[in-house]
């Protein structure tokens, strides 16, 4: 049998284990139906990935979220493979440059479509997006950011580029603070073409900062040239 998804590879795990179904759910507290014949095509979320890797720490993390290496984690070294570095991959959440379109923002942290490997250029990245639009010139569109999660406003660096959230858009801008508001911060575009009478293509504009859900440092882009494997570029 080909475990061609997660889910699927849990199921062999917990096979080999000896473990039943009913004590999965117990140990793990997910709710029954999440291993149902019905729903093993379907992705896990990072949350209840780290919820498993917790409960059984014997399982090989790149195992189980690729497929590739040994089901369970060498006996001598701990951890396998620690070149490693997976962060899941949103493909199906845009980061949009404008301000044009509405982003989907409700599916924003919900089932990795995938998990890539940010080796060692990026070991703070906590998850990479794709990224859509023209008027942030050092990301091409469809390129694919890699993110760190903000959690203190505090920490935010003014005049770094940030992807930042609200109930309605999604955007990737860089942030500095609004001198006429002090409820706002003002999110920038790079690039800087203008209409024939001078007016600036992708205008400045304020956010107000009660409105934001989630902040992330923008850390890199990943370009993709003639392998598989994508490659970081900071």
């Amino acid at each position: 049998m080909n475990f061609a998804t997660t889910k699927e590879r849990i199921i062999q795990y917990i096979d080999f284990q000896g473990i039943k179904i009913k004590d999965f759910y117990k140990k793990t507290g997910i709710k029954r139906g999440f291993l149902d014949s019905d729903k093993l095509k379907s992705s896990v979320s990072d949350v209840f990935l780290a919820t498993i890797f917790a409960t059984f720490d014997n399982i090989n993390p790149i195992w189980l979220i690729t497929g590739e290496g040994e089901m369970l984690k060498n006996k001598q070294g701990g951890e396998v493979e620690k070149s490693k570095n997976l962060i899941p991959f949103y493909d199906d959440v845009a980061t949009i440059g404008g301000t044009d379109l509405v982003a989907d923002t409700y599916n924003a942290v919900s089932a990795a479509t995938d998990y890539i490997d940010a080796g060692d250029w990026f070991p703070s990245a906590t998850a990479a997006i794709r990224h859509y639009g023209t008027s942030m010139v050092e990301y091409p569109n469809g390129c694919i950011l890699a993110l760190k999660r903000i959690y203190d406003t505090n920490s935010i660096v003014w005049g770094r580029n940030y992807v930042i959230e609200t109930d309605e858009i999604r955007v990737t801008k860089r942030m500095q603070t609004c001198k006429t508001d002090d409820e706002c911060v003002m999110a920038y575009s790079t690039n800087t073409e203008t209409y024939p009478d001078g007016q600036l293509v992708h205008e400045p504009f304020k956010i107000r900062k009660e409105n934001i859900r989630r902040i992330f440092l923008v850390l890199g882009r990943v370009v993709k040239e003639y392998s598989s494997d994508p490659v970081f570029v900071g």
